[in-house]
């Protein structure tokens, strides 16, 4: 089973869409090259408009195959690009990740969380998927907002990821999830049942 991906969602200031080849500039600008913005992840900050066009590209090739999906959020009033989000399905589990860029001011950033709010609920009623989680820096700034988002916080893992914008080869991560009861098939009867209830339909049909 392959989850397909939301095209869009709509809010009053934001719309969340899939990346476009012309978005790297802005991207690079605004979050992948930004020093304060990448410094917790465990990636390195971009260094040149190149590079952000390879990791538009590869996210182009992730959503033809369904193996990596990556949204912008952009704002509607001024055109900027205000969050990344991107999703890693493995069903029954998907991995989500966030980054929001520190130039959008409070106002968006508050409607950017409302935005990702949706898009989660989406995700976690999708057909196959029962996990949605997230790793994030046990001393960053995004796991304030996990918990408002309905995950749970299910462990602290050591020396989980590199913060290499730190210079960090190992940090711990507090591990995320939203989970929703998977289906269990019923038990098969044993064949002692089988043949009581076989011997119970002639029985009935005799009668």
């Amino acid at each position: 089973m392959r989850l397909t991906p939301l095209d869009s969602i709509d809010t009053p200031l934001l719309r969340l869409r899939p990346l476009t080849p012309a978005d790297a500039p802005a991207l690079f600008d605004q979050m992948l090259g930004d020093a304060g913005t990448m410094r917790d992840l465990p990636v390195l900050r971009q260094t040149g408009v190149s590079q952000t066009d390879a990791f538009i590209a590869e996210a182009l090739r992730g959503w033809e195959d369904g193996s990596l999906i990556r949204y912008t959020l952009e704002c509607k009033e001024t055109g900027r690009l205000t969050a990344l989000i991107e999703l890693k399905p493995a069903l029954p589990r998907v991995e989500i990740g966030v980054i929001i860029s520190r130039h959008g001011g409070a106002r968006r950033r508050r409607a950017g969380v409302l935005a990702l709010q949706e898009l989660i609920d989406w995700l976690i009623e999708q057909p196959g998927v029962y996990r949605v989680f997230a790793c994030c820096a046990v001393d960053g700034a995004a796991h304030s907002s996990m918990e408002r988002l309905g995950f749970v916080k299910e462990a602290v893992l050591t020396n989980h990821e590199p913060r290499p914008n730190r210079g960090l080869v190992a940090a711990d991560s507090y591990l995320f999830a939203l989970t929703r009861p998977a289906p269990v098939p019923p038990e098969p009867a044993s064949e002692g049942v089988a043949w009581l209830r076989n011997t119970m339909q002639w029985s009935l049909e005799d009668a």
